[in-house]
């Protein structure tokens, strides 16, 4: 059996997995694994109290101390932490990089892995890098923060706010990606921390994306988003759809179901790519007549956390917690295997993200027959379909909170009957998506060599 080395700054154990890009490489390592017939060696940051090293179905994990402890996954993106943490992570990858030699290939998920990309990559080693998320298309939404007024009272974010407001739209992405090139030296510049912290961010991206042997995108419409961003990209790009999951737990709520209530999820972490701030928005619109059979349930950490979403994640928690007539649930993070459950128990997932390179709630709720409502954002348009799956048209910002309400305003005109007719609908659709599916496309970009 082989060796491919995979690099990651998060890998939890799967029992303690609770957010979508470390639930994505829990996942997929065990069909990997057997699809590509290797083992996999796993270089990931240590957070909190995890074990030095682990193993499992098909790899190993060792997990590298930071200089300074993380208490949660938010806390690496911190300025005081990113650059030192990453950094160690690097020097770790490198040194088991070259004990197994360049005829390894090597896996690094996430933007947070550029300069390991890049250092390996010129070293000869075939890097396929896992693009999960995108700082650059990050960098676009949050100067979008001049064109919205529901965001630029959640955020704390006067430097955004004023670029936005003299970056013309049509530019943006253009100056985006000069921004990425210029990101090694303007994150030393005496600029902000928070824009500081952007630079190093998109400079990492840039090495991630300038140097890989093959890029794998997790949805094929974010493929196109990272190609129409960065150029270089498109002839060495694929996608891929995530698979759903194979052991469901029994369903699980905070009160008793009952027929005549709707239960309404949100799931995902507490900053502003996932429209927290736009969804409490919408419900404060509802009357108390379409209010009152609401049963609410957050996960995710809203309101909690140590990353730099923090003040905002308080602020929008507290927009929910003032909801009137609707019985909220904030029950924070939740395991993955508790999340399954909630999504059982629900009804309705909403799902309002701003950008969205896929999103595997989308799948989790599927499979458990939870009807979804969500953006129009990359991920959801490539897997949702009516009449389970409703997609809202978010391209305007000033008209998201109208599209979330009437969303649930149409989903609250639902019978029981068509709830769970639908909801077979969406169970079924979820058949079509496989972790071994998934397991192929990467083993065929690492193993392509």
């Amino acid at each position: 059996m082989n060796t491919v080395l995979a690099i990651a700054p998060h890998f939890p154990s799967p029992d303690d997995s609770s957010d979508g890009q470390a639930n994505y490489m829990t996942a997929l390592a065990p069909f990997l694994s057997r699809e590509a017939d290797v083992h996999l060696q796993i270089i990931a940051l240590q957070v909190g109290s995890q074990a030095a090293q682990e193993s499992g179905d098909g790899w190993t994990v060792q997990r590298i101390p930071p200089p300074k402890p993380l208490n949660d996954i938010f806390s690496l993106y911190l300025s005081e932490h990113l650059v030192p943490s990453l950094k160690t992570l690097a020097h770790a990858a490198s040194a088991q990089a070259d004990a197994l030699g360049t005829s390894t290939p090597v896996w690094c998920h996430g933007y947070e892995t550029g300069e390991i990309v890049e250092a390996l990559s010129k070293r000869g080693h075939h890097v396929v890098a896992v693009v999960h998320y995108s700082v650059g298309v990050e960098t676009i939404h949050d100067l979008a923060l001049g064109d919205d007024t529901v965001r630029r009272e959640a955020f704390d974010s006067p430097w955004a706010t004023l670029i936005g407001r003299v970056w013309p739209t049509p530019y943006r992405n253009m100056g985006v990606r000069w921004a990425s090139r210029i990101g090694n030296i303007a994150q030393h510049a005496p600029l902000p921390m928070s824009i500081q912290t952007q630079f190093t961010k998109l400079a990492l991206e840039r090495k991630m994306v300038a140097n890989a042997s093959r890029l794998v995108a997790v949805s094929p419409s974010f493929e196109q988003e990272i190609n129409s961003l960065y150029p270089c990209t498109v002839d060495r790009s694929t996608s891929v759809i995530a698979g759903v999951p194979t052991d469901l737990p029994p369903p699980l709520w905070p009160h008793p179901i009952q027929e005549e209530r709707r239960r309404i999820i949100m799931v995902g972490r507490p900053t502003g790519q996932k429209g927290w701030d736009y969804a409490a928005q919408a419900f404060k619109r509802l009357s108390p007549q379409e209010a009152a059979p609401i049963d609410l349930v957050l996960i995710g950490g809203i309101g909690h956390g140590n990353g730099p979403y923090s003040a905002y994640s308080e602020h929008v928690a507290h927009d929910f917690d003032c909801l009137e007539h609707i019985r909220v649930d904030n029950l924070g993070a939740l395991s993955h295997r508790d999340t399954l459950a909630h999504l059982a128990a629900a009804d309705l997932l909403l799902f309002p993200s701003v950008f969205e390179p896929f999103g595997l709630v989308l799948l989790e709720a599927m499979s458990t027959g939870c009807c979804v409502l969500a953006s129009n954002a990359a991920g959801p348009s490539d897997v949702l379909r009516s009449p389970w799956g409703i997609t809202m048209n978010f391209q305007d910002p000033n008209t998201r909170v109208d599209a979330i309400t009437q969303g649930i305003q149409s989903f609250l005109s639902w019978d029981r009957d068509r709830i769970r007719t639908r909801s077979s609908l969406a169970r079924r659709s979820a058949d079509q998506f496989s972790w071994r599916q998934c397991a192929s496309v990467h083993s065929k970009a690492l193993m392509d060599i």
